[in-house]
Formats: C-alpha cells, structure tokens, sequence
C-alpha cells in the first residue's frame, strides 16, 4: 500500500481533504499534516511515497517543504495542491514541485496523479536511480540554444513561431515547457503536446519567467566529462528522429505527438549522463565493443535501459500518458498492445531508422533486426519500412550538408 502524506495550514482543509479521500483508505495510507513543521516530522518518522502539500503556509511555506524533501527524500514524488492564482504558483512551484495541481481539486484527478506517481515507481526498479531522478528539477539545455531563446524572447519582434522553433531544437526546453503547459494552472481540455500551442497558451511573458526568473536552465551544467557522450548528437538524432516520425505520421492527427516522443525518446541518456556518468560511459564502451546498441548493455547490466528512465522522469513531471508509454517502450514495442500504427510503434520505428544511419557513419555498421511480428500485428508493409528508410537517409543528408 502506498504512503501518502497531505500537508495545509488550515486544519478545516485537512479534514476536507481525508472525507474527499475517504472511499480510497483500502488502495493508500494517508497522513494529514497540519503544517510544514509537522510534515517534515512525520516524514523523519515514516516513510513515504508521495507528498501533496499547499503552498502558502505560515512560518514554513510548501516551496521550502518541497525543498528539504528534495534534498532529503528525493525518492518521494512531490506534488503542489495550491489555491494560487496561476502564474504565481506556478513560478514558485516550478523549482521543487514534480507536479501542480489548483485547488479545488476533485477526488478522481487527484487520484489519478497519485496512482500514476505510484505506477511510475514501480517502473523503474533501481532504487538509487529513482532517488537521483528525483533530484532533478532542470536539465541543461545546448547553451547556443538557450543563448538564442534569450535573445529571441528580448526582442521586440518576437513571435510564437521563432520561439517554437528555439524550443524545437532542445529536448530538455521542451520537457520543461510540456511539464508546465499540462499541469493544472493552465491545463487545457486535451492534454498539450505541441510546442507551438504550448507558447501561446503561457504567453511570453511565463515563459521568460520560466527561463530567467526560475532559473530552471540557467546554472545546469552540461555533462562534459562522460566518454562516448555528446549532447551535441543526442539532440541531433532527436532531430532526426523526430522527422522520421512525422513522415510516418504525416496522415494522422497525432503527427505533433509522436513529433514530440522523437525529440524526447532518448532523454534518459542525457539524465544517465548527469546522475551515473560513470555507468553511462561503461555501457558505451561495452556497446562498441561488442557492436551492439547501448540499451542491450544496460538491460544486460541493470535490467533497466535510459527509455524506462526517461520515461520516468517525464512521468513525473506530469508529461501526457501516450508520451511516456512511447518514450518507455521507444526499444520493446511489444509491450504494448496494439493493432495499429500508434505512437509506440513511431518511436520504436523512427529511433531505429535514425540509429541505422549514424551507426554507419560512425563506421560501427549494424543494422538493428525489426520485429518482423510486431510490425505485421500493427499493419507495417516491408514497402512502407524500405520507403521511410529511404526518407530517413535522404533527411539524415540534408542535415549534415546544413551544418
């Protein structure tokens, strides 16, 4: 049974929070905590699962909670319940918060956010890697990126198109953005997945607040001593991947979505490279030894490769469901029924293609076997494969003669 502890200064609250929560006793063990002092004592006490704490409080307010629960529980997802108008909350939540929701809030969603932080957990069975990834609250981005985006967002000119198109270019910027966008401050009806619609939804002004006055980039430091890792190429085959998949994609409404799962497929690699740089550059070097792509290794050294990983982390930032279950399963497809072409499938596809093409120019040559079942299960043609392996050598060409 997962541990849930709920923390407000208003006791009238509590209560109302433990009748909302009442039919949900048998399925978590909740505790009711009147007020940061309090929380942070029983949480010396026992140990927890999953905080859900308001943010405005006297003498210890729910950023500062959050904030000695990153450092000292990193394990437990920590989730904002806050009554703040939305900017507000949201910029001070951003830092130490995994996920936000308003206040009032029904049982069903709250439930919902819960649950799948639990489910999260248990996706990931290294229990070291779950408590660094809980640690993470930015992820550096290319600093020539980053130096654009502060430009672009300084300049009278500045418009949606030219910021989607900074942000496109940077997986960490994108996962940061979606982690906001979707979080109940500014939720729309549909969960948001394209960056465009995501600058118009927070408007400049939030996210020049994210990006300067968070600091959520700024002060990340890219890995630069992991041997085999380059952030570089990590966000150029996103790059790629991610026009492989809309070309798959091209006739289907969920083009932006598996757009977005290719930009973010490999994300794990570069939070490896900042939590286990060591591991990361073991796996590498097992990998070109033995000429076989880096997730064998790590499913071979930890039963746990950087899709599971990254997926994690996008989970807990509250990033839409399909995108996570795409990115977790972007190398092991048939984990997921299906009987179509589907966001899984994209990723799974694309990923490949774009691994093929620089496995070749890095003269390492192997050519990853397709599930000849999967694909025939969600109706891929071997035509189709051959066509968009030819599409994906001739977008991997026009890349390279544009640098």
């Amino acid at each position: 049974m997962k541990k849930i502890i709920f923390v407000d200064d208003e006791q009238n609250i509590l209560e109302g929070l433990r009748n909302l929560l009442r039919p949900y006793r048998k399925q978590w063990d909740m505790s009711f905590a009147l007020g940061g002092k309090k929380a942070l004592e029983l949480l010396g006490q026992n140990s927890f699962d999953v905080i859900v704490t308001d943010m405005r409080m006297p003498e210890m307010d729910g950023a500062e909670v959050l904030q000695k629960v990153k450092a000292e529980y990193p394990h437990i997802v920590r989730i904002v319940l806050s009554g703040y108008t939305e900017l507000e909350a949201a910029m001070r939540a951003v830092p130490v918060a995994h996920q936000f929701l308003t206040k009032p809030c029904d049982a069903e969603l709250l439930l919902d956010v819960v649950n799948r932080a639990c489910c999260l957990q248990a996706l990931i069975g290294d229990k070291l890697i779950r408590k660094i990834v809980g640690k993470l609250n930015k992820l550096p981005p290319l600093p020539k990126t980053y130096s654009r985006l502060v430009a672009a967002l300084g300049s009278k000119d500045v418009n949606s198109k030219v910021i989607t198109s900074i942000l496109e270019q940077d997986m960490s910027m994108c996962a940061k953005i979606l982690q906001l966008v979707n979080s109940s401050f500014f939720r729309t009806a549909m969960p948001v997945t394209n960056i465009e619609f995501a600058v118009t939804r927070l408007g400049f002004e939030t996210i020049k607040n994210l990006v300067l006055g968070v600091e959520i980039f700024e002060g990340a430091q890219l890995p630069t001593d992991v041997k085999g890792f380059s952030i570089d190429n990590l966000q150029a085959n996103g790059q790629l991947c991610a026009t492989i998949a809309r070309k798959i994609f091209s006739d289907n409404k969920n083009s932006d979505d598996a757009f977005m799962v290719a930009i973010l497929h490999d994300i794990g690699e570069l939070v490896l490279a900042i939590a286990q740089p060591r591991y990361l550059e073991k796996v590498y070097a097992v990998a070109a030894e033995r000429n076989v792509p880096i997730h064998v290794v790590e499913m071979e050294l930890s039963g746990v490769t950087h899709a599971e990983v990254g997926a994690y982390l996008l989970g807990l930032w509250g990033l839409p469901y399909p995108i996570v279950e795409a990115v977790a399963n972007h190398h092991t497809p048939n984990r997921v029924e299906g009987h179509n072409l589907n966001l899984v499938s994209v990723s799974y596809l694309s990923s490949i293609f774009a691994e093929e093409i620089i496995s070749k120019q890095a003269d390492e040559d192997y050519e990853v076997e397709l599930d000849a079942d999967y694909l025939d299960g969600v109706g891929v043609t071997e035509a189709q494969v051959l066509q968009w392996r030819e599409f994906a050598a001739l977008e991997y060409k026009h890349a390279r003669e544009a640098r």
